[in-house]
């Protein structure tokens, strides 16, 4: 059971990627701390694809099958929200 009370083993269709775990946060890195202090921000497309390829990484170096499932799932989330951002860009 997860601190948020939800199963970790079964319901991996219900992955929420919103999902803030608290304990788990990490401070920003100094290129994140950059583009803010600057102005820039990075695009949802590209934050998409990034954490999508975050993913898939650790999807490949996840030791246990539990792990390895979860970590592909919220690739394809991700991936499929890049995807979304990338229509909705070309429409706009």
């Amino acid at each position: 059971m997860s601190p948020s009370g939800h199963s970790v083993v079964s319901g991996w269709d219900d992955v929420d990627i919103n999902l803030r775990v608290g304990f788990l946060a990490q401070a920003p890195t100094s290129t994140v701390v950059d583009q803010w202090r600057s102005g820039r921000v990075e695009s949802n497309q590209r934050y998409y694809f990034r954490r999508a390829a975050e993913e898939r990484m650790a999807a490949q170096r996840a030791i246990t099958d539990a792990a390895r499932e979860w970590h592909a799932k919220l690739a394809q989330q991700f991936a499929a929200r890049a995807l979304e951002s990338e229509r909705t860009a070309s429409v706009a």
